[in-house]
């Protein structure tokens, strides 16, 4: 009997042996690449995943430790994955130009029980067809028609902030969330859900928790099989958020495809109305719907998953930027001053009238713009992207090898020397159109052929809330905070660690010159 169990233990141990040897082997042509970078120092299996413990705040800040450490590119080993870093803008440029390059992380997939394959997490075959798709449905007739959404509930969020005038400090995120969220469900889904004045944050604390389980579980190796981390306590909370977060596109879906079929039951009953009323506001449900209709087949499962990706590209990422540029405003109220008489050339006397923002407006707006425009690269939504290297790729000096993945520093090339004079100064007119730099040190919404497609939509979203926020309120703090102090933290979003909080106060007009 001990005879046998000895023999046991010895062919597992043999078998234990043979497997780390097969494994190191079938790794050897990445070790030898990441052999010729430099790098933090690795642990054998676990790489340096140590780097990453602790909470979004502690990754983040490590993350930026490295990448002011190192040159462009090092490598950086998570588990057995192997991942260069890279800010250099030149090389950056490369790396989103390249069909080599074009696939998502692996890392990505964490997020497909959410957002399944939709645009943002789509493998590039999926991608390019759904993406050729799509891009119709955000031509510019189609944002201009949704400006007034983005005034009308802007409005809204200014009544719900009036309790807050002359008071204290006060959370701004939660009169922006909920307004990004009215605004996307009736761009996206074409429903009206009135967050603000019902007063729900169901949706957006859902959205907030699987942003934090999803990069939580990115960061730790040990939780990337799904046998493990189904089995925790992390897993659970995702099931409930997904049951909530599904639950509302699915209803919203199946009461859209009701409305679809009544409404082509009267048209076969009824004599067809001229075509002469006027162009109907669409929402992209509806376009996608459409496309379905012209036989180009979207699955329910397959308008769930787009919608979703929209709902979120549409509600977080400019809830988030929102907030950073009403916090850049209360920071420096020459630039906030700046902007409000900007709007008085616009408007005039009727800056504080029941004028809603119109798309012509919008182009106007070009101080505005260059204030969002300097908060995104301060503050860019994205920090990092990641992509994965599916052939051997040539970024000048170096190749990046098959196999391997990439990390894009953007919050480090946001914030470099070698593109930006004093580049924790916050300075609008850095993007005066006479400024030149290099095209790709900034890049808040991505480039190349996998950029943001809704980058105009949230332009136009943003200029319309900021520009009605300062048309009704002078924006405050107690404290003035420099960029440098501003405490961050990643859960695949740039989110502040402190929530962002502000006075406010009616403003006072006695004139204002047209």
């Amino acid at each position: 009997m001990m005879i046998s169990l000895s023999f046991v233990f010895l062919s597992f141990g043999i078998c234990g042996v043979v497997a780390i040897i097969i494994f190191y082997l079938s790794k050897y042509r990445l070790y030898k690449a990441a052999s010729k970078f430099t790098g933090p120092p690795a642990l054998p299996f676990l790489g340096n995943c140590h780097y990453f413990a602790g909470s979004t705040q502690d990754i983040l800040n490590k993350i930026m430790e490295l990448f002011n450490s190192y040159p462009s590119p090092f490598r950086v080993w998570l588990g057995s994955k192997l991942f260069f870093a890279v800010h250099d803008a030149e090389q950056i440029k490369t790396i989103l130009l390249s069909p080599k390059a074009i696939e998502k992380e692996e890392l990505y997939k964490m997020i497909r029980p959410w957002l399944g394959t939709g645009l943002f997490s789509a493998p590039a075959s999926k991608w390019r067809v759904h993406r050729k798709l799509i891009v119709p449905t955000f031509n510019q007739k189609i944002l201009e028609s949704f400006v007034e959404v983005f005034s009308q509930q802007s409005e809204i969020m200014i009544k719900q902030m009036k309790i807050e005038i002359n008071g204290d400090e006060f959370d701004v995120f939660n009169y922006v969330s909920l307004c990004t969220l009215d605004i996307i469900c009736e761009t996206a889904m074409g429903v009206s859900v009135h967050a603000q004045t019902d007063g729900d944050p169901s949706y957006v604390e859902s959205a907030k928790k699987m942003f934090e389980i999803v990069f939580s579980r990115m960061f730790k190796v040990w939780l990337h099989p799904d046998i493990i981390f189904y089995c925790t306590n992390l897993a659970k909370q995702q099931q409930q958020c997904l049951k909530y977060l599904h639950g509302v596109t699915n209803d919203v879906i199946k009461k859209k495809k009701a409305e679809l079929l009544l409404l082509k039951n009267k048209k076969l009953n009824t004599i067809e109305m001229p075509d002469n009323c006027g162009p109907t506001r669409k929402a992209f449900l509806d376009l996608l719907m459409e496309l379905s209709n012209n036989g180009i087949k979207f699955t329910d499962e397959e308008l769930r998953e787009e919608v979703d990706t929209m709902m979120i590209a549409g509600n977080d990422t400019t809830a988030s930027v929102n907030c950073f540029v009403i916090l850049m405003l209360a920071n420096y109220p020459e630039i906030q001053e700046k902007c409000f008489q900007e709007l008085c050339d616009i408007y005039g006397d009727d800056i504080q009238a029941d004028v809603l923002i119109k798309h012509e407006d919008l182009n106007r707006m070009e101080y505005l713009e260059r204030v969002i425009k300097e908060t995104m690269r301060l503050f860019p939504v994205g920090p990092i992207l990641v992509r994965h290297v599916t052939d051997d790729l040539d970024i000048g000096d170096y190749t990046l090898p098959k196999g391997s993945s990439v990390v894009l520093g953007i919050m480090k090339l946001h914030r470099s020397p070698e593109h930006w004079i004093d580049p924790l100064k916050f300075n609008p007119d850095r993007f005066l159109p006479e400024e030149t730099r290099h095209p790709f040190c900034y890049i808040p919404f991505s480039a190349g052929p996998r950029n943001c497609l809704g980058f105009k939509y949230a332009m136009m979203a943003m200029k319309v809330l900021i520009a009605t926020l300062l048309r009704h309120y002078v924006i405050k703090k107690n404290n003035i905070q420099n960029i440098q102090d501003i405490k961050l933290k990643v859960d695949l979003m740039l989110k502040p660690v402190v929530p962002i909080k502000i006075k406010i106060e009616k403003r006072q007009i006695i004139h204002c010159k047209s």
